[in-house]
């Protein structure tokens, strides 16, 4: 399940993602809060934190992943992802070889590292 995360700047989308991650968390959640956010933005930052009760992915959720990607490609400023499991570190790291913006992999107790570092620009 992924949901919505407050307290964070305009133009970052900030997501928690906890138990199984489904595709209609894509088309539910985070593609109407990356629409809504694009409205008002070029470009998005993106908080993506994964609990450590997060028990995977869909296969059809990945897909969507990857469509979300190819479509906005150019709306995302940076990605900071945070979790301690080591299988999301190493897609986090992969994902970050192939998007044009920079991507970051955070362990989940520095989150104030984290913030700093999505808040910066190129």
């Amino acid at each position: 399940m992924i949901r919505l995360k407050p307290g964070f700047e305009h133009d970052t989308i900030a997501v928690e993602a906890s138990g199984m991650i489904e595709a209609d968390d894509y088309s539910s959640v985070l593609i109407p809060a990356l629409e809504q956010a694009l409205k008002d933005h070029a470009s998005v930052r993106v908080w993506y934190e994964i609990d450590d009760g997060c028990r995977g992915v869909r296969l059809l959720s990945l897909w969507q992943d990857v469509l979300l990607g190819l479509f906005h490609l150019d709306d995302f400023r940076r990605i900071a992802i945070l979790t301690n499991r080591p299988s999301f570190r190493r897609m986090g790291e992969l994902i970050g070889l192939f998007m044009p913006c920079p991507v970051r992999v955070f362990h989940l107790d520095e989150g104030q590292t984290a913030r700093v570092w999505l808040s910066q620009n190129r």
